[in-house]
């Protein structure tokens, strides 16, 4: 399923179903099959959001539960399994019942995996999510507690280099920063944005759980009105900007596409950011990078690797062993194994290596970093630029000149009324698409930006 093609679901489906049918109660294979039509089940559930694909996927998984008796060595596997399905369907449907028993049925995995167990980090790490999404439906504390000190141990269990790491990074700080919330204890958000500030040392190449825990870090420090909210920014862009890169030479496009658009929104929030902590360079930069993101992989516009194809024999070569490199990476973090590190690690030192190298090559020096303020205000050289951003937080042009400092302009418009600005514009540009009547629309549907050009040139 690599790929995501609707039909060969279906047909692995039916041929799971027509597997099991020769293998019948008795038969030594009959909980493998059972096992692996509930897992095809849960895809297509995943994929399509079907109520009787995942209470199927869990009577299957409860049917194989009972063929895996105490003593059985895939019993703690199969728990697991009965769980992580109740776990889904209690959030889809909200009912007690799922989570009880399936925090029952963690609890037992958890047993079965002991120390040095291969599996323990991951038992931990599943019983502590579910006490606390049992914290949030009722709001017992000891579940909040447990919870915390459950994902204490598993990130015990992933030092540095860990694939899982920064996941337990994040479990953990979202957690703290929930019982401050709950009790105000201050040491508890200490703890979380220590946690959240050691996301941008992870020394392997990013992986979408790594992006997935600097955006969290990013809200939470909004949230809390933390200083350590435009360094999340900032790690959340390069880790979107490197895991797009490492996934571009495939042909999981849509991936692609769908994160390179996702980049807009950080984009757009990471620069009002910036402007809030009077950091306007940054903001350009920020934009700049979350931009070329964007524009490189959904336009399919020349990105820096392609550029890297065609700077000769010696730029060739390196790009190819990037590509090569990067392919091996991305299936390394798809491999449905608990610990992925020793591989990952290897992979990655050769890929740091790869791109030191062509970071020394002329023309590439800033090849997978972010771009500089002293390179993007050559654009204004014929005259001043000016950056409109709307985000959540606040809506702001920056004015970049050529010869100074960029100047800053609050503007008193909310995102949605930005939205609905460009619906309008949208629309009236496909009824009259000619450039001279576009022109008259943009002084229509803005004549705050025609104003402040005027009074701040």
């Amino acid at each position: 399923m690599q790929r995501g093609i609707p039909s060969d679901l279906e047909e692995c489906i039916e041929f799971h179903r027509a597997a099991l049918l020769l293998r019948p109660p008795g038969h030594s294979d009959r909980p493998q099959s059972l096992d692996n039509l509930a897992t095809s089940l849960g895809e297509r559930f995943a994929q399509r959001g079907l109520p009787s694909d995942l209470d199927e996927c869990i009577e299957l998984h409860r049917d194989a539960l009972l063929l895996h008796p105490p003593g059985h060595s895939d019993r703690s596997q199969s728990l697991d399994n009965l769980a992580t399905g109740l776990a889904e369907r209690f959030n889809q449907r909200g009912l007690p019942s799922d989570l009880d028993e399936c925090i029952e049925l963690y609890r037992a995995a958890l047993l079965l995996r002991p120390s040095g167990h291969s599996d323990r980090s991951q038992s931990l790490s599943n019983l502590a999510i579910s006490l606390g999404d049992r914290f949030w439906w009722r709001g017992t504390p000891s579940d909040l507690d447990e919870c915390i000190e459950l994902h204490r141990v598993a990130l015990l269990l992933r030092p540095t280099g860990h694939s899982d790491r920064s996941r337990s990074l994040e479990n953990l700080a979202v957690s703290l920063q929930r019982r401050f919330t709950e009790r105000g204890v201050s040491s508890d958000l200490d703890e979380a944005f220590s946690l959240f500030l050691q996301l941008p040392h992870i020394s392997h190449a990013v992986s979408r759980m790594d992006l997935a825990a600097a955006h969290s870090w990013a809200i939470t420090a909004e949230e809390m009105n933390h200083s350590s909210a435009l360094a999340a920014y900032q790690t959340a862009l390069k880790f979107l900007d490197q895991h797009v890169t490492l996934l571009s030479p495939s042909s999981r496009h849509f991936d692609v596409v769908r994160m390179a658009t996702a980049s807009l929104a950080v984009d757009s929030d990471a620069f009002s950011c910036s402007v809030r902590h009077g950091e306007l360079t940054v903001a350009v930069e920020l934009v700049e990078q979350g931009r070329a993101v964007f524009w490189t992989q959904l336009a399919r516009f020349r990105t820096p690797l392609d550029e890297l194809s065609m700077a000769r024999n010696t730029g060739a070569a390196l790009a190819e062993e990037f590509k090569q490199l990067s392919f091996r990476l991305r299936d390394a973090f798809d491999e449905p194994v608990e610990d992925q590190s020793p591989e990952i690690r290897q992979l990655t030192m050769q890929w740091d290596d790869v791109v030191s190298r062509i970071r020394m090559l002329p023309d590439f020096s800033r090849f997978l970093l972010p771009p500089l303020f002293s390179d993007l205000k050559k654009a204004a050289e014929e005259g001043p630029v000016v950056i409109v951003n709307a985000s959540q937080y606040s809506c702001d042009a920056l004015i970049v000149f050529n010869h100074q400092d960029p100047v800053h302009v609050p503007i008193d418009i909310t995102q949605t009324e930005v939205s609905d600005l460009s619906s309008e514009f949208q629309s009236l540009t496909r009824e009259f698409g000619s450039s001279d009547t576009q022109l008259k629309l943009v002084v229509k549907c803005s004549p705050w930006l025609a104003h402040l050009v005027v009074s701040h040139c």
